[in-house]
């Protein structure tokens, strides 16, 4: 069933009104969660703390499920995801569209691979199927945003499970070392942490014909296919200290919006 999330601009989530507490004093920002966010929220701390210097932001890396979590249960000041969020979860948050993010296919710059359709895609993650001399496929792990919207993107592991040929690893960058050591494997992480280790592959989904580099132009225009939602959040019902409205206003700022843009991301 398609997932619905609710919008709510930054101007309503300042004008929550219950009473609560937060996860640190109003000079000290938690932020936990996604993996593949976290990158992108470092590079919103850092410049957001130039002009700030009263206050300090902490960034907590995990997975977009452990965000959601420590929101719920107060343990943070803001939770980050790098899926939709889950209807069972909607009730408990109040949530703000980040960006717009690409996943890419990566491979070893070593490999004889440049690009790759859904359907190859597909038959080596499930049927262990190899494309030249790539024979190994990575996922991420149960919890992962990225991981939950690389499946529905791609229908792997949707229907059945995973088979035991894929390799598990948890975080973005766990993916990019076992790629970097490999030839014959690959796996996806988020385009804002694609760097010179490794290959990104051009993608060709169902129903094109040509194979699409991920771009932030090609995002923008829809040829690029793989593409996801980061969301930040905070625990409906509690009253946002100064230093949480602060961030949030900062990152909705043209200031904030550049430094989205600037790292590889679609800002809101």
């Amino acid at each position: 069933m398609k997932k619905i999330l609710i919008f709510l601009s930054l101007v309503s989530m300042f004008m929550l009104t219950s009473c609560g507490g937060g996860a640190s004093s109003s000079t000290d920002i938690v932020i936990t969660g996604s993996s593949s966010v976290s990158p992108l929220m470092f590079k919103l701390a850092e410049k957001f703390e130039e002009v700030n210097s009263n206050y300090t932001v902490t960034v907590e890396t995990s997975d977009s499920t452990i965000g959601v979590q420590d929101t719920i249960n107060g343990n943070n000041n803001i939770g980050m995801a790098s899926r939709n969020l889950k209807e069972d979860e909607l009730p408990s948050l109040d949530a703000y569209l980040l960006c717009q993010d690409g996943i890419v296919i990566i491979a070893n710059k070593d490999a004889d691979i440049a690009q790759i359709s859904e359907e190859e895609l597909y038959n080596l993650y499930m049927n262990n199927t190899a494309i030249g001399t790539v024979t190994k496929s990575i996922s991420r792990e149960d919890g992962s945003g990225t991981r939950s919207a690389f499946t529905d993107l791609t229908s792997i592991g949707k229907e059945n499970p995973l088979p035991a040929t894929v390799e598990i690893l948890d975080g973005t960058g766990k993916v990019k070392t076992s790629v970097m050591s490999d030839a014959s494997k690959i796996g996806y992480i988020s385009l804002g942490s694609i760097d010179d280790t490794i290959k990104p592959l051009a993608y060709k989904a169902k129903g094109q014909n040509e194979y699409v580099q991920a771009s932030v132009e090609n995002i923008k225009s829809d040829a690029y296919k793989l593409y996801r939602p980061f969301y930040i959040f905070t625990k409906k019902g509690v009253e946002l200290d100064e230093g949480t409205k602060a961030f949030l206003d900062f990152i909705n700022s043209e200031a904030g919006k550049a430094v989205i843009n600037e790292n590889g991301y679609v800002a809101n």
